[in-house]
């Protein structure tokens, strides 16, 4: 995928300590906990990719009601403007989605990389994005989880690896900033939905398809 101003990866976070003394093994609380009814928590761990890969074949009410709902207003987005057309489209690599409502300042940003996804509103003073605010989470096997909250001028930091991204033996949280992005994520659903992202007077501003 080519450079997106909006997209700001980071292969991983050094200078955040954890409100943990011990930080937990993810791994195994994640072959610890009880998967059946029970929406992803990032700090019950990631769940195993048997599990989850077994996820996108459950019937869709049961798979609905363990997503976050930032997840699922973006997924009906994602295939209202034809990003992705089944579920098993979103692991199939890196997606982008940029959209604009007429009279409407602001711009929807949907966006996939590496195993990070963004979902913001931005602004663009002088043509540099500026998130207002945009949500950054951890895509594993289907499921997305809290990483952080980026506005104008602070960010909210929910999870981050202390060491190589992607070893989850380094995955810390900050537990009360979990609570508050669950707490933030819901208000930001009710708004998109509320502005009708997925509605036909929606301008596709730059679209980017997963590949296999």
């Amino acid at each position: 995928m080519a450079e997106r101003p909006e997209i700001e990866t980071r292969p991983e976070r050094k200078d955040i300590q954890s409100d943990e003394e011990n930080p937990e093994n993810y791994e195994e609380k994640a072959e610890e906990r009880e998967t059946q009814g029970k929406k992803p928590d990032i700090q019950s761990g990631v769940p195993s990719e048997e599990f989850c890969v077994s996820c996108l074949n459950m019937p869709e009410e049961q798979r609905k009601s363990m997503l976050l709902e930032i997840q699922q207003v973006a997924e009906r987005i994602l295939k209202a403007h034809g990003v992705i057309k089944e579920t098993e489209d979103l692991l199939k690599g890196e997606w982008f989605l940029k959209l604009q409502k007429p009279e409407f300042e602001k711009k929807l940003v949907l966006a996939k990389s590496g195993e990070e996804v963004f979902i913001g509103l931005y602004v663009y003073p002088e043509e540099t994005p500026v998130p207002d605010p945009n949500f950054v989470l951890l895509s594993q096997y289907g499921f997305w989880y809290p990483q952080r909250i980026e506005e104008k001028f602070e960010e909210t930091v929910a999870s981050f690896f202390t060491g190589a991204y992607g070893d989850y033996e380094f995955l810390n949280v900050v537990p009360e900033n979990v609570e508050k992005f669950q707490t933030l994520q819901r208000d930001f659903s009710k708004t998109l939905e509320n502005q009708g992202w997925d509605g036909p007077d929606v301008k596709v501003v730059e679209k980017i398809m997963p590949e296999d």
